[in-house]
């Protein structure tokens, strides 16, 4: 039996000399992953093989179950490319993080349809008069655990939507698109939605090792920019999630707008 975090998706696509760009991830449902077949599958996987056909890159694509072994790797430049990396200050020694990104990690508030009316947020003020829900040891934000909030803690993260339904608590927050999938795969959409503003948002990039001597990764930093800024500015980055989410649920504040540059690439 092969052994999923061990197969790899090796793809030539040219006569150049150049090795294979070796690109590395985590496994994680929808963006990286391997179907019931072995093959890679994923939003991060889709997106990264029409930016190496684009440019007619040969490269690798191999998971590793273990995120420290990749940062490993990076620091060394074992690998050239690593995927869904958030930016942390003490990462900037070694890797070169690019301007664009598709991925976000982001934190709404959700309520029961309902009460779509009675609930706004703006400031955590605004809950303070509500029955919030939250998970012992989250870290949402230190202002959510600071603020004068009515909290209902629990141990489980997974029982504050039955306790949404049954009028237990009011707003929680939770993970939008998990939450948003997990809704509609139970039926619950029609009765539980989210406010619109997030609680937090982080982004998740496709750096490159600083430490990597591959002769083509200043090419591929210069045009994994292009291509991505084009990408979300014409909607080929959002027809790529709605592969692997519902259509209903990838909406446009969902998917990140492009990030200015200095000069706005244009599509020939």
């Amino acid at each position: 039996m092969l052994t999923a975090a061990w197969l790899f998706l090796t793809v030539s696509l040219s006569a150049d000399s150049a090795p294979p760009l070796k690109v590395v991830g985590t496994p994680e449902i929808p963006y990286r992953y391997h179907d019931e077949a072995g093959e890679l599958k994923g939003i991060d996987i889709e997106i990264i093989q029409r930016i190496m056909q684009t440019l007619d890159f040969n490269y690798t694509i191999r998971l590793v179950p273990v995120g420290s072994r990749i940062i490993k790797m990076a620091q060394s430049g074992d690998v050239d490319i690593v995927l869904s990396f958030s930016k942390k200050t003490d990462r900037l020694a070694y890797l070169v993080y690019p301007k664009q990104y598709y991925s976000q990690f982001t934190w709404n508030f959700f309520i029961r349809r309902n009460d779509a009316e009675r609930i706004t947020y703006q400031t955590l003020k605004d809950l303070e008069s509500l029955r919030v829900g939250a998970t012992q040891d989250w870290s949402y934000t230190e202002d959510f655990w600071e603020a004068h909030l009515d909290l209902h803690v629990e141990t489980n993260n997974l029982l504050h939507l039955e306790k949404l339904m049954h009028g237990r608590i009011d707003v929680v927050p939770m993970n939008t698109l998990p939450t948003l999938m997990e809704l509609h795969q139970r039926g619950l959409s029609q009765f539980i939605s989210y406010l619109p503003k997030p609680l937090s948002s982080k982004a998740y990039y496709n750096p490159t090792s600083k430490h990597s001597a591959h002769p083509l990764l200043p090419k591929w930093r210069v045009n994994y920019d292009r291509l991505l800024y084009l990408w979300l500015k014409n909607g080929q980055v959002k027809a790529i999630y709605r592969h692997y989410f519902p259509k209903d649920i990838i909406t446009n504040d969902l998917i990140p707008a492009p990030q200015e540059m200095e000069q706005a690439p244009i599509d020939n």
